[in-house]
């Protein structure tokens, strides 16, 4: 039925319960997850103003580009673990990270990769956790050119 799923996370509760739900699809006959974890410019200054402030005493400023490289190396063995857990129930797992706003990149993501199905947690990281559906799940949604399954 699915042979290619679209696996957005966030790292949020909701994106776990969204795990949950891809692991259950591989009986539906899906042979493929391809992870993706959208890394957003406010998160860089956000992330890059945390580490100026850390380092302060002793270093000072730090580029936009080093943020991005802290990140990543903070993002991958999270992102390695989900992939390692998918490949031992037998099934073939990549990841991808991009830059850039989430809902645009999730929804470019599946052409990309020719995803035939996106699943992701109702809400994510927000300080309105569970009272709204997340804006950028709102936008998928609306933007999707494939089907979204959303987990609550």
């Amino acid at each position: 039925m699915f042979t290619k799923i679209l696996y957005p996370t966030d790292f949020s509760k909701n994106a776990e319960k969204a795990f949950e739900y891809v692991k259950q699809l591989k009986c539906a006959g899906n042979a493929e997850v391809v992870i993706t974890h959208i890394i957003e410019k406010r998160k860089i200054l956000e992330y890059k103003q945390l580490r100026e402030q850390m380092e302060a005493s002793t270093e000072g400023m730090i580029e936009a580009e080093d943020a991005v490289k802290l990140l990543l190396e903070q993002i991958y063995p999270k992102l390695q673990k989900i992939e390692d857990e998918l490949k031992t129930m037998g099934v073939k797992a990549s990841i991808l990270v991009e830059e850039g706003v989430a809902s645009q990149q999730i929804c470019a993501a599946a052409k990309q990769v020719k995803a035939d199905l996106i699943v992701l947690g109702y809400t994510g990281e927000s300080l309105l956790k569970g009272y709204f559906m997340g804006s950028t799940v709102r936008h998928v949604v609306e933007l999707s050119p494939v089907s979204v399954l959303v987990v609550k």
